[in-house]
């Protein structure tokens, strides 16, 4: 007898008409097709023959057709059964497949996550998804990378699960769910033999230079306006608006340009090799964290992920220290 049948025990009734038909019912239409006996079919289904020849004629009923010949001795298929056992074996076949899956689901073995991710912390996911894709290989990962602003849109919208980046905007709204890692202070960037390398300049002579400044939305991009301001500058001519690192990293090579940026990113490929220095005042702090919705439906994957990308970070930061 086919292992199928041993595993399908839950009814799943679906109505057609007045007649009812469910899951259990699939599995005696296949054991009376094995058997080609009423009989010998109800022993393998533990159910009583006139029960099975019932569940049998509920089918008959169902499809408007008879499925087997009553013999002398036994019964055979007929046309209509013989295209019916195609679809029974396959029912049968996904409700196994449907439980193995949702078990694993539920075990955290298995899975699909989106993750969004600030491009300062797609080394740290990769290396997140590596170690979990050497655990549990039947797990699928989506990463989008972006800025926190359309991450925030993304993960309203539901195209992620949730996001790693900075998370100093309010959110007010009841919206968002935010666990806060770490807190990370900004240093100023510039060309390597800059007159301001390795030292503390004020907001006066800063104001007077030409720098490269995240985009409006940024965070980080209304602390730099409102440090200029609050100490009574003009904020300076701003050449290049960006977040990405890239560009960030092509306009400071051979230039008088100056820039910030979290000291974390220190460590970034695109900024090994550049000067340092403090901007004397600025006590701005970007926040790091990891967002979701709030009251979002979640499974044991994410949760693993989040786990693990939390603890991988801290140690991170832990070192650093």
């Amino acid at each position: 007898m086919s292992n199928l049948l041993e595993y399908v025990e839950t009814p799943k009734e679906v109505w057609w008409g007045k007649v009812l038909i469910n899951i259990r019912q699939f599995r005696h239409f296949i054991a009376v097709l094995e058997h080609g006996s009423l009989l010998a079919a109800s022993k393998e289904v533990n159910i009583s023959q006139p029960a099975l020849s019932k569940s049998i004629i509920s089918m008959e009923n169902y499809y408007q057709v008879p499925l087997f010949k009553r013999l002398p001795r036994g019964v055979q298929p007929t046309a209509y059964a013989l295209t019916l056992e195609r679809h029974a074996r396959r029912i049968l076949l996904d409700v196994v497949q449907s439980r193995t899956e949702i078990a694993a689901i539920a075990a955290g073995s298995s899975g699909r996550i989106a993750i969004g991710t600030g491009s300062s912390f797609v080394g740290i996911v990769s290396e997140t998804m590596h170690e979990l894709d050497q655990q549990l290989p039947a797990a699928e990962f989506t990463v989008m990378t972006d800025h926190a602003q359309n991450l925030r849109r993304a993960l309203l919208d539901n195209r992620i699960d949730f996001y790693i980046g900075m998370a100093n905007t309010e959110f007010d709204d009841g919206a968002f769910e935010v666990q806060i890692l770490f807190t990370d202070r900004f240093t100023g960037l510039c060309n390597p033999g800059h007159p301001f390398e390795g030292k503390a300049i004020g907001p006066a002579q800063l104001a007077k230079s030409e720098w490269i400044f995240p985009n409006m939305e940024e965070p980080a991009r209304k602390a730099l306006d409102a440090y200029f301001i609050n100490h009574n500058q003009v904020p300076p001519r701003v050449k290049i608006t960006t977040n990405a690192e890239s560009v960030m990293k092509r306009f400071l090579t051979g230039t008088d340009y100056l820039s910030a940026t979290p000291l974390t990113n220190i460590d970034l490929p695109e900024f090994k090799g550049f000067g340092r220095f403090t901007l004397q005042g600025f006590d701005f702090e970007r926040k790091v964290g990891i967002v979701q919705r709030s009251n979002a439906l979640t499974n044991p994957l994410i949760e693993k992920f989040i786990d693990s990308l939390s603890t991988r970070i801290l140690k991170l930061r832990q070192t650093a220290a």
